[in-house]
């Protein structure tokens, strides 16, 4: 599987001995059970192959600790705008309560696995590794587009460029695809049934479409 081999090569000597940090590394992905004491890839290591376009530890912590689960996939999707989104927002965005709780556990988890790097030895201070994986700035966004809401109405509620909206909704369908991928190794119909149905809801109209954006 070429996944694997990815996985694999990264986690090889040939690789990581020239690598910074590469024993830290390995020390994090065996205490988070993504490899067992002899280096060889664990389930929870096949489901980070799946994941390209945000952090693969947090993405698959978010996945295995249920942040998902009690979420619809309009929720669900306008979450993981956070690991996908580049730019910046000077406007906090109003959501409802469910999405404000997965928000704070998901930066809880961020938090966790950079207290984990930095107990590694790892130098980059656990604050740090939250806001290089996660920025919030387009959940409401994204939230109201799942929803149905018109494109020109999204645009009303943020700060955010009209073509960072679109090349973020674009890669984010790619994630959504991505995590039923894994929710499919993990047997997990329910994630794969929801990360179908939250592709659906934001492939539509201009973001979709022929684009100066996304050329």
């Amino acid at each position: 599987d070429e996944k694997l081999e990815k996985l694999r090569y990264l986690l090889s000597d040939e690789n990581l001995q020239q690598a910074p940090e590469f024993k830290q590394r390995m020390e994090v992905l065996r205490t988070l059970h993504y490899i067992d004491e002899d280096g060889a890839v664990q389930l929870k290591g096949r489901v980070a192959c799946e994941i390209n376009t945000g952090d693969e530890l947090l993405s698959t912590e978010l996945i295995l600790r249920g942040v998902l689960s009690p979420l619809c996939p309009a929720e669900a999707v306008a979450l993981l705008s956070a690991l996908v989104f580049q730019e910046k927002s000077e406007l906090e965005p109003e959501l409802p309560l469910e999405l404000v709780q997965a928000q704070e556990a998901c930066t809880s988890l961020a938090l966790e696995i950079g207290w984990l790097q930095k107990d590694a030895g790892m130098l980059l201070p656990p604050e740090d590794h939250v806001f290089q994986c996660l920025n919030y700035g387009l959940v409401e966004v994204v939230y109201a587009w799942a929803k149905g809401e018109p494109f020109a109405a999204i645009c009303e509620r943020t700060d955010v460029m009209e073509g960072a909206i679109v090349r973020t909704v674009v890669r984010l369908d790619e994630t959504c695809r991505e995590f039923a991928s894994a929710g499919r190794i993990l047997g997990d119909d329910a994630l794969v049934e929801k990360m179908e149905a939250a592709s659906q809801a934001i492939k539509r109209d201009v973001v979709f479409a022929a684009s100066l954006y996304v050329q």
